[in-house]
C-alpha cells in the first residue's frame, strides 16, 4: 500500500523560531539602525527609542527566567542595535523557558513589523 502523500498536511501555521526572528530584525536593523541615528526627527528618535525598549524587555525576559534582577541594557549606537538584538534574543533562548522564549519571538516579530 503507497504512503498518501500531501494529504496529511498540517494546518497548524508555522511559528518562526527565536533566533530566525531575532536575525530578522538584526538584518533591518543593519540598515534602518544607522538611518535613523542620521536623522534628528521625533520620528526616528522614537523609533529607536522603541527597538531599545523592546531590547530591555528580551534582557527582562532572560533575567527573569534565570531568576536575576532586572539590568539596564547599555545604550548601544544605532549601528550597534542589531548584534545586541541577536545577544539578548540569545540570551532568552539558552534560559530554557518556553514561555520566555514564545514572548519573546512575538515581541520581536511585532518590532519587525515596524521598522
Amino acid at each position: 500500500m503507497a504512503a498518501d502523500i500531501g494529504t496529511s498536511a498540517s494546518t497548524d501555521p508555522v511559528v518562526p523560531s527565536l533566533p530566525a526572528v531575532a536575525e530578522r530584525v538584526a538584518d533591518r536593523l543593519r540598515v534602518v539602525g544607522p538611518r535613523m541615528a542620521a536623522r534628528s526627527s521625533a520620528e526616528a528618535g522614537a523609533l529607536l527609542d522603541d527597538v531599545r525598549s523592546v531590547l530591555q524587555q528580551l534582557a527582562d525576559l532572560a533575567a527573569d527566567a534565570e531568576g536575576r534582577p532586572h539590568r539596564a541594557v547599555p545604550l548601544l549606537a544605532a549601528h550597534a542595535l542589531a548584534d545586541q538584538t541577536l545577544v539578548l534574543a540569545h540570551d532568552v533562548e539558552i534560559c530554557g523557558d518556553p514561555a520566555a522564549v514564545t514572548v519573546a519571538t512575538l515581541v520581536l516579530q511585532q518590532l519587525a513589523r515596524r521598522i
